[in-house]
């Protein structure tokens, strides 16, 4: 038998519930969008103030509705290799590099993160030294690649080892 009290603190579970399942997966889907970065936005994994540094930025829209930032491709790749981060994620974004410019990426130029295509091993720096290049079309990567040499990866392929060796790159740069 149910007292007065844990009457109020099941019914209380129950509305707490059903509040949860509020909002359709169309508005949190519509909320979750990327957006224009703003003069506060940190990065997710460094704590960096995330505006006017070049090379390509991210974003990712989790399966709550929170958007996180990121100063670098590198470190959203760093956020998405934890295992607990993949059951997070709705959807990451990218800036398209064959749609914007290097030193100030649009934020207009955002594609899906498991859609682009990586350059990695190229000498351009990104808001924390060495970055993965983004694309959106193969084409525009390998333009890049004649300009600026590197190697061509996809989504799937960019791992702990690639983002090891852009590290170990940027420290035999700086010596």
């Amino acid at each position: 038998m149910l007292t007065r009290r844990k009457f109020i603190i099941v019914l209380g579970g129950v509305t707490l519930a059903g509040l949860a399942g509020c909002g359709s997966e169309e508005e949190v889907a519509a909320a979750c969008e990327p957006r224009p970065f703003r003069d506060d936005d940190e990065c997710a994994v460094c704590g960096m103030f995330i505006a006017g540094f070049a090379g390509p930025k991210a974003q990712a829209c989790l399966r709550d509705g929170r958007l996180l930032t990121f100063c670098s491709t590198s470190d959203m790749f760093v956020w998405l290799l934890q295992p607990d981060s993949v059951p997070q994620l709705r959807q990451a974004y990218v800036h398209d590099m064959g749609a914007t410019d290097w030193e100030r990426p649009s934020d207009d130029a955002f594609i899906a993160a498991d859609l682009a295509v990586y350059v990695t091993e190229h000498p351009l720096m990104g808001a924390m030294g060495p970055t993965l290049a983004s694309f959106g079309r193969e084409e525009d990567a390998r333009a890049f690649m004649a300009e600026y040499e590197g190697r061509l990866l996809a989504y799937e392929e960019v791992d702990v080892q690639v983002l090891n060796d852009l590290a170990r790159a940027h420290i035999h740069r700086t010596m």
